[in-house]
């Protein structure tokens, strides 16, 4: 049975298989800082009322190889105000793509158990991220990935930045919430180490690992990682790449590798428990003690048994994972776990000018986490190794790990109160001019803006049309028009940070 209600305790964090504003009405997107719009208004397959736009653009950071790019989603209501703006990172071998994208010729419909949809839908404008492992042909083996050997925690924290910049700039708000789940909670507090106070209003961590603490140094430093070498050890074995799952899964008969098997499964569920080439798998399901009585069985078993899962329990749907982990990135790149075990072992690490780990404890923004409970027993508590003391946590009984990020009670366990927790700690600017009126030609009419939210003082500029009026920066406008006709006008405001929204627009009617 299931239990009601959050456990408030210590956040705790786990290594994870997998694994995130300004009121816009009309948005207008162009190219910029080598971003390409690919997808433009495309509507969800469940929410036609709710639209992807992705863009894409070569990575700045080298190496800058046929496979260095990057893409960025964003998933909003149309016609709607935004309340704000969140940026997901994904978990490991997850997308961008493959948490939002939905379109309407999809076979099986995405929901709000997911955060990002759950929250677009609801009035937030979401951006989540396509990491340069996802532009890699799923077919290539590992001895085709040398141009992986140098994608390590620089290139992630850079593209992550590039593509935060773009969704800063498209939504008109100077800082954001940066939420992360599993191995993209890792990401996002390395992020929030270098850049929380340029980027971010909060961090909202799901399920993330896998430190007993919150990246903080191991216990007993060495000071001592050969990075150097144990990325020349890797690159002579040609072992450039993780594969999905980080487990030597690749051998026949998984060959071409775990996710061509998963999406084997997702076509063919009903079948006898066989690989890819047929070979049955030959083991008894010990809850039944009898042969598998199908693929599908044979997955559920495993990932309940690796806690990853609870759909036992009723917390999840065996056919909606099959379908997630169908979509996940065959890849991820060595180099970038090596980077992360040689920051965790030194106070400050030599190899780069950077050492995020060193930085984790400045972080002082608010912060939001959430721990699955079927994991609490093998992790143990951890502790808040933020300079921030806005720290909220909450385990959630009986929920495996991917039960965090898409199960049966994620949206009212997980991504109503995430959100609760954004509005409280933040309410995105918004502004109302009032109102349209008919006038005699040569009278003066004043159109009054009414301003909230935001950070601070505000600011006003007034358009009419699409024109800029110079000087007219009060929240009054007073308008006289000579010749008949119909004039429109709106209000921009910006609020003390920067961050710019637009009023409704208000019709001047003149007549003789």
């Amino acid at each position: 049975m299931r239990k009601n209600g959050l456990t408030s305790l210590t956040v705790l964090l786990i290594i994870g298989l997998l694994i995130i504003a300004t009121p816009l009405l009309i948005p207008t997107y162009a190219a910029s800082n080598g971003w390409t719009l690919v997808t433009d208004a495309r509507a969800m397959k469940a929410y036609p009322d709710m639209k992807e736009y992705v863009w894409q653009k070569n990575a700045s950071m080298p190496p800058n190889g046929q496979y260095d790019r990057i893409g960025l989603h964003r998933l909003m209501k149309a016609g709607v105000a935004s309340k704000g703006v969140v940026f997901m990172i994904p978990g490991a071998y997850a997308s961008g793509e493959r948490m939002v994208s939905n379109p309407p010729t999809d076979t099986i419909a995405k929901t709000e158990d997911s955060q990002c949809i759950y929250w677009a839908n609801r009035g937030f404008d979401v951006y989540t991220i396509d990491f340069r492992s996802h532009f890699i042909p799923a077919n290539f083996n590992k001895t085709q990935l040398s141009f992986m050997a140098n994608w390590g925690i620089d290139q992630y924290m850079s593209d992550i930045k590039e593509a935060i910049d773009k969704a800063k700039e498209l939504s008109g708000n100077a800082k954001l919430f940066l939420a992360g789940g599993s191995w993209g909670g890792i990401l996002a507090q390395l992020y929030a180490a270098k850049y929380w106070q340029q980027d971010l209003r909060g961090l909202v961590l799901l399920d993330p690992g896998p430190m007993k603490s919150t990246l903080t140094k191991n216990q007993n430093l060495t000071n001592s990682y050969n990075l150097t070498a144990a990325a020349n050890l890797y690159n002579t074995i040609k072992a450039w790449s993780w594969e999905n799952p980080q487990l030597s899964a690749t051998a026949s008969p998984f060959n071409p590798g775990y996710v061509s098997f998963m999406q084997f499964a997702v076509q063919n569920p009903g079948i006898p428990a066989q690989y890819t080439n047929g070979t049955l798998i030959t083991t008894i399901n010990p809850r039944t003690n009898r042969t598998w009585a199908n693929i599908t069985e044979y997955f559920e078993y495993q990932w309940n048994t690796a806690k990853a899962t609870n759909t036992y329990g009723g917390y999840n749907n065996v056919t909606l994972i099959m379908n997630a982990v169908a979509q996940n990135d065959r890849y991820m790149p060595t180099k970038l776990f090596l980077d992360y075990g040689c920051m965790l072992d030194y106070a400050v690490c030599p190899y780069f000018p950077f050492d995020y780990t060193a930085h984790i404890n400045e972080i002082n923004v608010p912060v939001i986490a959430f721990r699955s409970g079927l994991n609490l027993a093998a992790y143990g508590n951890i502790t808040n190794g933020m300079a921030t003391t806005d720290f909220t946590w909450s385990v959630l009984p009986n929920y495996g790990h991917l039960d965090v990020f898409g199960g049966t009670y994620t949206a009212e366990d997980v991504n109503q109160p995430a959100m609760d927790w954004m509005l409280a700690h933040y309410q995105a600017p918004a502004a109302t001019v009032f109102c349209s009126v008919t006038v005699m030609k040569g009278w003066t009419w004043n159109f009054f803006a009414h301003s909230n939210g935001g950070i601070g003082i505000h600011t006003y500029q007034w358009y009419e049309g699409s024109i800029l009026l110079p000087g007219q920066t009060s929240m009054v406008l007073p308008v006289t028009k000579n010749s008949p006709g119909t004039y429109t006008f709106y209000c921009k405001i910006t609020d003390s940070e920067g961050t710019t929204t637009n009023s409704n627009t208000v019709t001047l009617t003149v007549i003789s």
